[in-house]
């Protein structure tokens, strides 16, 4: 049942994710357009989550069963998430407030500060995809219901236009379900019809490029802010494209993505800090934020990857069979 250039793939995706993050290390208003470019293509990443956990949730249906699915997500999702929400929970109702928090936040009790973090993932800047996934887990029967539907496939094109009228909710769970589920059911789709679509691709891979760039071309000039849906379903198109290069690497990319992918939900979880108190130390050291460069973000992904995985493994090691449930790997 597994899927070696899938499990790769994860591993990219886990990869883009942090570089995306890194970018917060430093100050880019000496070069505000190579910062928007490097948003443009960077950002979103977590399409790619969505997407490779869409088409394993088909891949593995056939023994789907509810409850038993339920207790899995529970132990190796929702458990680590609460478990590493505890240091940033203490910190923005304890200790601080959190920047950009919703007006009148802070006047509630501490209790609901935290549930209202933990429903939307507010305290930490990736945190918002695991409400998100939640929704995505309660859903999973329909979802099967679907994907044994005779013919349903062929609505895609129509749910690949959702993203352009409903906009991804950073805060609003049920929101971002119904912007990010096009992406899911992709998956879904290439992993029912896995033998066609793997044809297909392996000819014609490249023409999806083409949309892409489109896609990359009006988003620069036409889009507002970040995260547009321009973004967005090119993100989408990108999928199948890096489906395809990860199938054609094969083994070959076991060495530069095989650990990450293994270890990702730790780094998932684990990185945000991670990034953050080296922020705060190359601030202090720097005396402000450094300058953004191309090579700058290159060695603060590299070294943020390292880090990660390194601090992963070694509390893996330390946790033994207990580290699925507290780290997520």
């Amino acid at each position: 049942m597994f899927v070696a250039h899938v499990h790769n793939f994860r591993g990219l995706a886990i990869s883009l994710i942090v570089a995306v993050h890194c970018l917060s290390i430093f100050d880019w208003s000496g070069s505000p357009e190579l910062e928007r470019w490097l948003k443009i293509l960077l950002l979103n990443a977590t399409v790619f989550f969505l997407f490779i956990a869409g088409y394993l949730f088909q891949h593995l249906s056939a023994r789907f069963h509810y409850p038993d699915y339920l207790k899995t997500k529970f132990r190796n999702v929702v458990c680590p998430y609460l478990v590493v929400s505890i240091p940033a929970l203490f910190l923005f109702t304890v200790v601080m407030q959190r920047p950009e928090i919703r007006p009148g936040f802070y006047d509630q009790a501490p209790w609901r500060q935290i549930a209202e973090f933990l429903l939307t993932g507010q305290h930490l800047a990736p945190f918002w995809f695991i409400p998100t996934i939640v929704v995505f887990y309660l859903a999973a029967p329909l979802l099967v219901r679907l994907d044994r539907l005779p013919g349903f496939y062929w609505s895609l094109p129509l749910w690949l236009l959702v993203p352009v009228f409903v906009s991804r909710g950073m805060n609003a769970p049920l929101k971002s379900f119904v912007h990010f589920l096009p992406v899911y059911l992709l998956g879904m789709a290439m992993s029912r019809h896995r033998h066609a679509v793997e044809a297909w691709l392996a000819r014609w891979w490249w023409t999806l490029l083409i949309p892409v760039a489109a896609l990359v071309g009006a988003e620069d000039l036409y889009a507002q802010g970040t995260h547009s849906w321009y973004n967005t379903l090119q993100k989408i198109l990108l999928c199948p494209v890096l489906f395809e290069l990860m199938r054609r690497a094969g083994h070959h990319a076991d060495r530069w993505l095989n650990q990450a992918a293994t270890l990702s939900f730790g780094i998932f979880f684990l990185h945000s800090y991670l990034i953050s108190a080296s922020k705060l130390a190359i601030a202090k050291l720097w005396g402000g934020l450094p300058p953004g460069s191309l090579w700058a973000l290159a060695l603060a992904w590299l070294a943020a990857m390292a880090l990660s995985i390194a601090v992963v493994a070694g509390l893996k090691r330390i946790l033994g069979h207990y580290s699925r449930s507290l780290i997520g790997t």
